[in-house]
């Protein structure tokens, strides 16, 4: 079978919907590699059903090896599931445990859960790319337009005059008088958070933040005449069947939720700032947790808790648009503030490439988001507390990983030099208390040893799906769902 068509087809996807540097980021071999990789499977075996020729990927990939070295030797996070969607399979991996240490009597004790399958995460700047749809869908509704000014639906808002709501979902960088997170109530929190003003940076400055989202929430509500929750449920959520994806809990649904108690920093000085008081179905972040996340108040930027079937779920509504339209989809995944500089080295480098709340392909792989094989319309997104999803509509597939990395470990720590790494490769710090401490610092990083490979086990799992039709024309594919517990 003469499979060049088909490769240049793949090759020539990552260009879609990109600006001229994002381009030809991936060349044609890598491609044509991944399509060679599957034939051979398929030679070797003629009489393998799709399951099984599906089951042999999943095996040469090594993901669960990498999965049983990343959570259960190395321990960089307590436990973690990772997804793998195309348009007709759905994969899971789970391993670990939602829980390791729970904070009793002023003391850290064993109490160690196993993670499953459908555990339920804190998804954390996730939200955002709720935020980032709710509001596209509004402009697709005609309810809003995109050079509206802000002020015309918050007027509360009274420093943001003449900022649009394109310029919010484009992540205008914006600063408030004091610190939201230090408010002592949800009211003293919003009268802060509405002194938010425009924020001057150099032009290779970082202008990613939280407070255009937290913004934006308020246009939602205001245009809507529902709490933004609320709106997300009745438009969103339900009607994909997200019924794990959620911002209050009940008493017996608490069981499901991944804990993110215990976190620690650790300042220059050697301070330091332990977390021991985010219970379970309480968001991670100070500003949404004071803003009223427990009670349904959702924030705009944080405070969404979800599970891998319900985010693949969402992966579906993308691939198919049927949320907001292909065109609003594709210019939310649009690089819209990212550009390539020239550090003093000479070296090139570039600035935080962003669509509307979400990511958008960086060409310097190594600070990428968004990975360079997949297609030009592609974006993704992460949360502090573990997480991590992108989708690739053009391609069909889609990946979440979601993990408690700021459970029982150090998330950030200005001290990097306190690092010991273990004979074990658990890397670790050693608190005045005496505790041996796990470092997860470097997630942010490390998680690419799952993703990366997630990724393209995604890619190679579709590319199959594409193969196995061409031979089989007459093959109508039904959608599977497998679980696999690592341990």
């Amino acid at each position: 079978m003469n499979y060049s068509n088909y490769i240049d087809t793949l090759w020539a996807r990552q260009n879609y919907n990109a600006q001229e540097n994002q381009k030809n980021l991936v060349p044609r071999e890598y491609y044509e590699r991944l399509v060679s990789e599957i034939d051979n499977i398929l030679k070797q075996n003629p009489d393998a059903s799709l399951s099984d020729l599906r089951n042999i990927l999943i095996k040469d990939s090594q993901i669960e090896d990498r999965i049983r070295d990343f959570c259960l030797i190395k321990k960089k996070t307590p436990g973690l599931v990772v997804s793998v969607r195309t348009n007709n399979y759905y994969h899971d991996f789970s391993a670990g445990n939602k829980q390791e240490a729970e904070y009793q009597n002023g003391k850290y004790t064993p109490s160690t859960q196993g993670m499953n399958n459908d555990d339920i995460f804190d998804l954390a700047s996730i939200t955002k790319l709720f935020t980032g749809i709710s509001v596209l869908k509004l402009v697709e509704l005609g309810l809003v337009n995109l050079n509206d000014d802000v002020t015309k639906f918050a007027p509360q808002f009274t420093n943001l005059k003449g900022i649009t709501i394109y310029d919010l979902l484009t992540y205008k960088p914006l600063k408030t008088d004091s610190r939201v997170d230090g408010a002592k109530s949800a009211e003293e929190a919003e009268k802060i958070l509405f002194t938010a003003s425009p924020r001057e940076v150099e032009p290779n400055q970082s202008i990613y933040n939280d407070f255009d989202a937290m913004t934006l929430k308020y246009v939602v509500e205001s245009v809507t005449k529902m709490r933004y929750y609320d709106f997300l449920k009745k438009y969103l959520l339900e009607p994909l069947g997200m019924n794990d994806t959620l911002t209050s809990f009940s008493d017996s649904q608490k069981s499901r939720i991944v804990s993110t108690n215990g976190d620690i920093r650790i300042n220059k000085d050697g301070s330091i700032i332990e977390r021991n008081y985010i219970e379970r179905g309480v968001s991670s972040d100070d500003k949404a947790r004071i803003l009223g996340q427990p009670f349904g108040n959702l924030s705009g930027h944080a405070g969404l808790f979800s599970n891998a079937q319900d985010m693949e779920k969402l992966t579906k509504s993308f691939i198919a648009s049927s949320f907001i339209s292909y065109e609003l989809r594709d210019e939310m995944a649009r690089n819209h503030t990212g550009h390539l500089y020239s550090k003093p080295t000479g070296a090139t480098w570039a600035t935080q490439f962003f669509g509307m709340l979400c990511y958008s392909k960086n060409p310097i792989e190594d600070i990428t988001e968004v990975y360079h094989s997949l297609s030009g319309n592609s974006f993704s997104a992460a949360g502090w507390s573990g997480t991590y999803y992108t989708v690739d509509p053009l391609n069909g597939i889609g990946v979440f990983f979601g993990s408690n990395r700021t459970h029982n470990r150090v998330s950030i720590n200005a001290l990097p030099d306190n690092v010991k790494t273990a004979p074990t490769g658990v890397k670790y710090i050693t608190l005045p208390d005496g505790r041996d401490i796990i470092d997860s610092s470097r997630y942010a990083y490390e998680r690419e040893y799952i993703v990366s490979p997630a990724i393209e086990l995604s890619l190679k799992l579709k590319v199959l799906e594409d193969i196995v039709q061409a031979r089989e024309n007459d093959l109508e594919f039904e959608s599977e769902e497998e679980h696999t517990k690592v341990m």
